[in-house]
């Protein structure tokens, strides 16, 4: 009996390090800075009149720390070059399916703020493809991270 303890063991063993091996290579690198420019909407408010409003921003997440499919860095948005950024912490997730599927979330250090946004994303050809979703203003758009070479 105990040898096919030891035989399922390290059957398993086996099988976990193929699978981290695989992770390894389906797991893009997404450390850096990616930035991208977008159009978005926020709902109406009193002194805007019934419009939505739409604007432009420029949006920079800046991963500075991953390990295997789980990364961690600033989010920060602006609505103009004039304008101070606003800066959260981004935490994220990548699929481990090999789809390239990134799941965010993007929060502030300040509890009366907590979550800011939910941001559903995939990385393909060294892009990454955001869709934003603010659940304190209700503002939403989507963009196109690319990766800042120095």
């Amino acid at each position: 009996m105990t040898r096919y303890m030891t035989a399922g063991a390290a059957a398993l063993a086996t099988s976990l390090t193929l699978a981290t091996a695989a992770m390894a290579d389906t797991t893009p690198d997404l450390r850096g800075a990616w930035t991208g420019t977008y159009t978005k909407v926020s709902p109406s408010r009193t002194a805007t009149g019934d419009a939505p409003r739409f604007h432009q921003g420029e949006w920079v997440l800046d991963i500075q720390q991953q390990q295997d499919n789980l990364f961690w860095g600033p989010s920060k948005w602006r609505p103009n070059a004039d304008a101070d950024w606003r800066v959260f912490d981004a935490t994220g997730t990548i699929s481990l399916d090999g789809s390239g599927k990134i799941g965010l979330v993007e929060s502030s250090a300040d509890p009366d703020v907590g979550v800011n946004a939910i941001v559903d994303a995939y990385y393909k050809d060294g892009k990454i493809y955001a869709d934003f979703r603010s659940l304190r203003r209700g503002t939403a758009y989507s963009t196109v991270l690319e990766r800042q070479v120095n």
